[in-house]
């Protein structure tokens, strides 16, 4: 199974008097010939500043203006291309320089109870502890990398002991053994021969070398037998339980019904797990500021990649109640980069970015359009100030584009980063 089927199963100038990152863009007798495309693609390599990577630290006018920005906003979403080690690493340091204005959650793309247990495993033994955890062999996800890891255990090595720092929000996919072990010791009589039939049905896929999630014909109604049997669980176990249903449910609707079903029902399933943290907090009387990591499909403020309006629209709205906002942040390896990508079993693989094109759009793909072919080092850019050149009937040209410019404030650009190590 390739990431490409995990993500299916679910310019010249910028206005006359107007500067993006300090660039001068009045308009000149010869721009204003140029056709829309041919403006935008100029401005858009233009409205470049520098970003530093030094020892994991940041410094420079590109990391002051990223900080800068998340520090205004209630929520900072960075949607990437997975498996990049500088966009982990970025992630750190961002959520370390954001604590003193109030961030002081990290939600990332795992399930909830998985990210819960691995918290607790990071308060355990920090960074080993995770490692650790990771290694369970009833538990994997594509996210079990270790720079992955050293942002949750940096996260949760500066909260208070009493706050639940780390948030997942996303369906399961490989770890229902795990889970169902969780389970176990808590089953009511009642519902042991539904829990058994379930526990069956998982072994007998994995017997045959198929997780259970995506197994043949994956039926949601094994779960909900045992969910019915047990009516009042635990706020663990509930969750748990709606977690391997739903996650059924959404690989379900990817065998029967389109890729754009699949996936619609694994984004209502994470507006609704961000959500349920959100009313934690709530009851709890706080309103703690958010930094949220996934995929760059599922971060975009408005219609992502595939036309749905996945979590990446639901910050902004909920800032908005409150007279606050979301800063969305794009980070894509660029020139000379590489990446981790799954393969074989548990393990993962080291591929030239250059030449990873998993949607199939060469020259037309984000990490090809937004890199400068001739940058000498990591770029920010301040898509917001190139919205104006985002004009109607371009996205014909390229829609992903577009709706990166509109979708996300800033896009951090990698040159030469490396492959995220397992």
């Amino acid at each position: 199974m390739n990431r490409r089927d995990l993500l299916l199963s679910s310019g010249l100038f910028l206005l006359t008097g107007k500067r993006g990152l300090g660039q001068n863009t009045a308009s000149s007798p010869a721009q204003s010939q140029t056709s829309p495309q041919a403006r935008l693609l100029e401005a858009l390599q233009k409205n470049r500043i520098p970003l530093t990577m030094s020892n994991a630290q940041p410094p420079g006018r590109g990391w002051d203006w990223l900080v800068e920005k998340a520090r205004d906003a209630r929520f900072t979403l960075i949607g990437e291309e997975h498996g990049v080690a500088e966009t982990a690493q970025l992630a750190t340091a961002l959520f370390n320089a954001l604590r003193a204005s109030g961030y002081s959650r990290l939600a990332i793309e795992l399930s909830p109870i998985i990210a819960q247990d691995i918290e607790a495993a990071a308060r355990r033994n920090g960074l080993q502890g995770i490692l650790d955890f990771y290694a369970t062999p009833t538990t994997w996800s594509p996210q079990y990398l270790r720079e992955e890891a050293q942002l949750i255990a940096s996260a949760v090595a500066g909260a208070p002991r009493n706050e639940r720092v780390v948030w997942g929000f996303d369906r399961e996919i490989f770890s229902d053994r795990y889970l169902m072990s969780r389970l176990e010791p808590k089953v009511p009589q009642r519902a042991r021969a539904a829990f058994a039939r379930l526990k069956q049905a998982s072994a007998a896929s994995w017997a045959q070398q198929t997780p259970f999630i995506f197994s043949q014909n994956p039926d949601p109604a094994v779960v909900s037998a045992v969910r019915a049997a047990w009516p009042n669980p635990d706020r663990d176990s509930d969750m748990i339980l709606r977690t391997l249903e739903e996650s059924l449910a959404i690989n379900a609707v990817a065998q029967t019904g389109t890729a754009w079903d699949s996936s619609e029902r694994r984004a209502q399933w994470m507006r609704n797990s961000f959500a349920e943290r959100l009313r934690e907090e709530q009851r709890r009387g706080s309103q703690p500021k958010v930094m949220m990591k996934a995929g760059y499909n599922h971060m975009i403020r408005g219609e992502n990649y595939v036309n749905i309006f996945d979590l990446g629209s639901m910050p902004d709205e909920v800032a908005a109640l409150s007279g606050g906002r979301a800063f969305h942040v794009i980070a894509l390896p660029g020139p000379g980069s590489r990446q981790a990508v799954l393969a074989a079993g548990r393990s993962f693989t080291s591929v030239s970015s250059d030449e990873f094109d998993e949607f199939k759009a060469g020259d037309q793909r984000l990490t090809k359009v937004l890199s400068n072919a001739n940058a000498t080092g990591h770029d920010v850019i301040d898509l917001r100030a190139l919205r104006p050149l985002a004009t109607r009937g371009l996205d014909a040209w390229n829609s992903d584009v577009i709706r990166t410019i509109l979708g996300y404030d800033a896009a951090v650009i990698w040159k030469g980063a490396r492959a995220s190590s397992a």
